[in-house]
């Protein structure tokens, strides 16, 4: 792409606004097939009409093309630098791939949310020294004041009349606003609040067992989070992101009760982070009987299940990134 010595207007988290130059233009739908055939991907089994298409309406550039980093490029010769036998059509075949993997660990997340939650409120309702209210007013007493008053306006302008407020909770919160039990508090509070409250628990039952799954429940939200707002999972598939993050002794005590053994493999695929928090949402699935639980979950994750294998097929060892939909098929095949 040339370069430019137009001087742009832009914001930065480290300058704010500011003027600057050297910046990439910005590019239409046919500059961006333009751009990556500069790059080496070929438009064969996609006609150029066809990837201008979708990068019109199918799904931004950075969306669409993200998993390009997972294909190999020459290393030397007259095309170095350029992608290996990469067509657009793969791009958008791994993007649809991408797309269902986030539905189906939506669905296991979402459940676990809802799991968890039910665990909770249950436990409580058969404890003889829990009342439901005593221990949101505990809670809620133990929290630092600026999370505490996070908590409390969330509630508040979700629950008010003078803005829009939660048309879906709002009458909830209203209803129980003087003396909030348990059972409405966690159907009303955030996903992070419901992490914290599972904290305070596991503290005030000296209950090791729950504190260790709160701590895989982080790996959980952000799951969650990033299915719901549809970024990218498929295109961290690789060594670039690796982490030092070490899981608990209970996401360790699920791999080897289901048979798969501390090997080589296993060690290289549980440094990735992304496969981390896969797993992690994996695992208390399983642990709340999910499986046993969510027959739309089990279904999307079976069908998933399906399609990575077809993928690991289609693409051959050659491809790094199939080593880990291997490993996620057979962590899926040991949750369902």
């Amino acid at each position: 792409m040339e370069e430019t010595e137009k001087t742009y207007t832009a914001w930065g988290l480290d300058g704010g606004v500011h003027e600057v130059q050297g910046l990439k233009p910005m590019l239409t739908p046919e500059g961006q097939v333009e751009l990556l055939k500069a790059k080496g991907v070929t438009f064969e089994r996609c006609s150029e009409d066809q990837a201008i298409d979708a990068l019109s309406r199918q799904g931004t550039f950075m969306h669409l093309v993200s998993c390009r980093r997972l294909f190999q490029k020459h290393a030397e010769g007259r095309d170095r630098g350029l992608y290996v036998k990469l067509d657009f059509a793969d791009l958008l075949a791994l993007n649809g791939l991408d797309a269902r993997i986030r539905r189906a660990f939506l669905f296991a997340a979402q459940d676990v949310e809802r799991f968890a939650k039910t665990a909770v409120i249950t436990r409580i309702s058969e404890d003889p020294a829990e009342d439901g209210y005593g221990i949101v007013a505990d809670f809620m007493e133990s929290q630092q004041g600026r999370y505490r008053g996070y908590i409390e306006r969330d509630l508040s302008l979700r629950m008010s009349a003078e803005v829009e407020g939660d048309i879906y909770s709002g009458r909830i919160i209203a209803h129980y606003s003087e003396a909030m039990p348990v059972w409405a508090f966690l159907e009303v509070v955030t996903f992070g609040t419901l992490l914290a409250f599972y904290l305070f628990c596991s503290e005030r039952w000296e209950d090791a067992a729950m504190r260790e799954e709160h701590y895989i429940l982080k790996g959980v939200k952000s799951v969650r989070n990033c299915c719901s707002h549809g970024s990218c999972i498929l295109n961290g598939m690789d060594k670039s992101y690796e982490s030092d993050y070490a899981l608990s002794s209970l996401v360790y005590d699920w791999l080897n009760s289901n048979g798969i053994p501390n090997s080589k493999t296993r060690r290289a695929k549980l440094k990735n982070r992304r496969v981390q928090q896969l797993l992690e949402t994996l695992v208390m699935f399983d642990r709340l009987g999910g499986a046993g639980l969510s027959a739309t979950t089990e279904d999307a994750l079976s069908s998933l299940k399906a399609s990575l294998h077809e993928v690991c097929e289609e693409y051959g060892d050659q491809n790094g990134f199939v080593s880990y939909l291997r490993f996620l098929a057979d962590l899926i095949d040991k949750t369902i």
